[in-house]
C-alpha cells in the first residue's frame, strides 16, 4: 500500500490491487428452513486434502451468509466458462425480479448429502459441512469438510480478473505461449 495513503484510501487501493488476481468463479449455495440461497464468489480455495476441506469467504451482509450460519452447510459450485450469465444472476446484476429462489431453476440443480443446492453442470461441486469458522472484518471465513463431490460437465473454468470475465486460452503444441487469458469484453 502507498505509505502516504490514509486509512480511507487503504481499502480502495487494496481493491485495485486485488483486481490483478485472477480467480475461478463459483456459486456458493446453502439451504435453510426449506429455502435456497446462493451467491457468486471468487474467494474460494482448497484448505487440505486429508480430510478434504475447502475454504470460502462470505460477506456477512448476504442472505447466503445467514443461511450458512444457521444450517452449517454450503456447496461450492465451480462454473464453466459458458456460465457467465449464471454467475451474473447470482451476483445480483439482473435486478430484483431474479433474486432469491427464482434463480434456482429445478432442472439445473440437485442436492447431495448436506441438502445444499448443487449445480448439475458445474465443473465440480464440493458439498460441505462447516467444521470451522473465523470472522474477520466484513466477512466470515468458513472451512468446509467435503461430504460429497460431484464431477460435472467437462470444460474450462470461468475466471474473473481486472473487473471482467475471462477463460483459459488453449495451448497447442509448438505455438508461442499466449498471455494465458482470453478476455470477453473490452
Amino acid at each position: 500500500m502507498d505509505k502516504h495513503a490514509g486509512p480511507e484510501n487503504a481499502a480502495a487501493q487494496f481493491k485495485v490491487g486485488m483486481r490483478s488476481l485472477a480467480g475461478a468463479v463459483s456459486i456458493i449455495t446453502s439451504s435453510h428452513g426449506g429455502r435456497l440461497f446462493g451467491m457468486t464468489a471468487t474467494a474460494v480455495c482448497s484448505a487440505c486434502a486429508d480430510p478434504p476441506t475447502v475454504l470460502v469467504c462470505v460477506n456477512q451482509a448476504t442472505t447466503t451468509h445467514q443461511a450458512i450460519e444457521q444450517s452449517k452447510v454450503f456447496c461450492v459450485n465451480v462454473l464453466r466458462h459458458e456460465d457467465r450469465e449464471l454467475s451474473g444472476l447470482f451476483s445480483g446484476v439482473h435486478g430484483s425480479e431474479m433474486r432469491g429462489e427464482a434463480r434456482f431453476r429445478e432442472e439445473q440443480w440437485t442436492k447431495l448429502s448436506t441438502g445444499a443446492p448443487v449445480l448439475r453442470d458445474a465443473l465440480v461441486a464440493f458439498d460441505c459441512r462447516v467444521v470451522n469458522r473465523m470472522v474477520h472484518g466484513t466477512h466470515t471465513v468458513y472451512l468446509g469438510e467435503v461430504q460429497q463431490l460431484l464431477i460435472g460437465r467437462k470444460g474450462k473454468p470461468l475466471l474473473y480478473a481486472d473487473g471482467q470475465y475471462a477463460k483459459l486460452a488453449s495451448l497447442a503444441h509448438g505455438e508461442p505461449l499466449p498471455e494465458g487469458l482470453d478476455y470477453w469484453g473490452e
